[in-house]
């Protein structure tokens, strides 16, 4: 539509949505080489891919999980865990004593935005 001669569209909007569409190419390879190092990342470390195994969890997630969350043998089981990411209510233990919507937004955004995005299907 931009190149049609007869499309009715001024030089400067067509000459403006060329570079729009140019920053928008160039922010897409910038994103897709970058999702590919995440990936490989990823893949290089044993907690990652064991997380990985998991339904709803990429790269992305698993590697924020292990960036930031503290050693699993500090939690005495899975919903001590679930209530550190803040995903249940918070457990009344020394081991979990806040949400972590607090302490760890990011990964916490990740999984509720990864279990939400499962819902729609």
């Amino acid at each position: 539509m931009l190149e049609e001669p007869n499309s009715g569209l001024p030089i400067l909007v067509r000459e403006e949505c060329r570079d729009l569409m140019a920053q928008i190419a160039e922010k897409t390879a910038r994103i897709e080489a970058k999702t590919k190092k995440v990936k490989e990342l990823a893949e290089q470390t044993d907690m990652a891919r064991r997380l990985q195994t998991m339904p709803g969890v990429g790269p992305m997630t698993a590697l924020a999980i292990e960036a930031f969350a503290p050693s699993m043998t500090s939690f005495r089981r899975g919903r001590d865990f679930s209530a550190w990411l803040g995903l249940v209510p918070r457990q009344h233990s020394s081991i979990c004593p806040r949400i972590s919507r607090v302490v760890m937004p990011r990964a916490y955004m990740l999984m509720i935005l990864r279990s939400n995005s499962g819902k729609r299907r």
